[in-house]
């Protein structure tokens, strides 16, 4: 439908002098000229074909017209109004917080859950920096952040947000050599990757009671999710941390050869100044990764 809101200028001016019944009190509303009301509210009334005032010498009186007009006017301008101041008062109640995540949690742990977090919390602009190093908050490049770590680091607020174990995991396409994959003494005849160092593997060899099997080979990749990729694209096998893998499990991507797992040296950890975490858009995230956490049945 085509609005006949050409005139608004006209329109504005013709409510401010109708409502105070003076185009000079109108004037100094509107900050101009008597001259520029008295034209605007002209035009408006040639526009519409009829007067909205009865000119008197001093006086101005509304017409029938005119009182209609007005009428519709101030009520729409005071509801305009009313919606402009609530839309400034949300800006200035914005708040950002920017959090920095290694890819590996935000695309398998927090991507997912985040969305509750917006609707809950729309006034909270989160702000995610990737980064699979550890220090970004003393670089600077974010306020708090998400850390594997096995102790957090002094003088930061932290909170423990979960701990997982590890577990074997490969491709349903990875190649098979002549030695059946059924017991882990068969890992001899696999490659084996691994995560920052040949430690988590030498470990599960030793709960599985394996001996012989040479876990100082294969290749090292610093970055668990870079390290998920490679295991899926069929290179080898990879010690999985479970709870940000059910998904590509479930998914048929990756599969767990063997149901051994062991527990994970480390836990993600949520780390903040005390400054901010003293703040309620702070405590807000902090509440909700506690709470995600809680809900999840994952080890």
């Amino acid at each position: 439908m085509r609005r006949h809101l050409h005139h608004l200028n006209a329109l504005r001016c013709f409510e401010a002098a109708a409502r105070l019944l003076s185009f000079t009190q109108a004037a100094a509303e509107l900050h101009v000229t008597q001259a520029a009301v008295s034209h605007q509210v002209r035009a408006l009334e040639e526009a519409l074909g009829q007067p909205l005032f009865e000119r008197r010498p001093r006086q101005v009186r509304l017409t029938a017209a005119g009182e209609r007009l007005v009428g519709v006017l101030s009520s729409s301008f005071d509801r305009i109004d009313e919606l402009l101041g609530q839309l400034k008062q949300r800006e200035r109640q914005t708040q950002s917080l920017q959090l920095a995540v290694t890819p590996s949690f935000s695309s398998r742990w927090l991507m997912p859950r985040l969305p509750r977090f917006w609707d809950a919390h729309p006034d909270i602009e989160l702000h995610l920096h990737h980064s699979t190093q550890g220090d970004a908050l003393s670089r600077g490049t974010a306020e708090a952040a998400v850390v594997w770590t096995a102790a957090p680091p002094p003088r930061l607020w932290s909170q423990r947000l979960f701990g997982t174990v590890l577990t074997p995991v490969c491709s349903p396409t990875l190649p098979r050599t002549a030695q059946p994959l059924d017991e882990p003494a068969a890992l001899r005849h696999y490659p084996l990757l691994h995560e920052d160092s040949h430690a988590d593997w030498a470990r599960w060899m030793q709960a599985a009671g394996v001996a012989d099997v040479p876990v100082r080979q294969g290749q090292l990749i610093d970055d668990s999710n870079a390290l998920l990729m490679a295991a899926m694209a069929g290179r080898g096998l990879a010690l999985g941390r479970l709870a940000l893998i059910e998904e590509d499990l479930h998914a048929g991507r990756l599969l767990r050869p063997f149901e051994l797992n062991i527990v994970a040296e480390g836990a993600y950890w949520l780390l903040a100044a005390p400054a901010l975490a003293a703040q309620p858009h702070f405590q807000a995230l902090a509440a909700f990764m506690l709470a995600e956490c809680a809900a999840s049945t994952t080890p």
